[in-house]
């Protein structure tokens, strides 16, 4: 009787260990599942700025990538010449770029400046403050397209210290505040 029970406790104590632990799992797994329920975001994120006629340091040209299709149709872009770059912008959908021929350059706002070459990309988030043009010795063919179709808003001139990589965007913006200038003396842009 004593060898009967130990073969039975032998089976069946592993079988309940398996199905407490098989219980546990799926009690943490659901717990997790519920604690990282994403929540509904209540719209897209405010953009600071205003939409605004003056747009880029310099003169760019909106030119369309034909090697890339979206609908049959070629894809936007624009040609940046040498030194040329946008202001600090964003867009309440966010915008996908790159740099399809040529050296470019980017930065968001509290990050350093990055190069991009022909096929890297960046993605500026929804209200991610960024800038986007060439680098000083050499022109950059963008493709850039906003993700949402709302406007852009539009902030202050990119400072020479943000172009050349030794800031984070943050020096530009807080003069912006004091002075309420967008566009920086010609002096301090050479």
């Amino acid at each position: 009787m004593t060898l009967r029970m130990n073969t039975i406790g032998r089976v069946l104590l592993p079988a309940f260990l398996l199905f407490v632990l098989l219980l546990v799992s799926r009690s943490n797994g659901q717990a997790q599942a519920g604690a990282q329920a994403p929540t509904q975001p209540q719209g897209p994120p405010a953009c600071p700025g205003q939409t605004m006629a003056i747009q880029a340091t310099g003169v760019y040209t909106q030119k369309p990538v034909p090697e890339i299709q979206i609908n049959g149709q070629p894809a936007p872009g624009a040609i940046w010449q040498p030194g040329m770059r946008s202001y600090w912008h964003c867009h309440a959908g966010g915008q996908i770029m790159m740099v399809f021929d040529g050296v470019g350059r980017v930065q968001k706002r509290g990050e350093r400046m990055r190069t991009l070459h022909k096929g890297e990309t960046e993605y500026a988030g929804p209200g991610v403050e960024h800038w986007h043009g060439a680098a000083s010795d050499a022109s950059a063919q963008f493709f850039q397209v906003s993700i949402a179709p709302v406007p852009v808003f539009w902030m202050e001139e990119v400072g020479k210290a943000d172009y050349m990589g030794n800031d984070i965007g943050i020096a530009s913006r807080e003069e912006f505040l004091k002075t309420g200038e967008r566009k920086k003396p010609e002096s301090a842009m050479k």
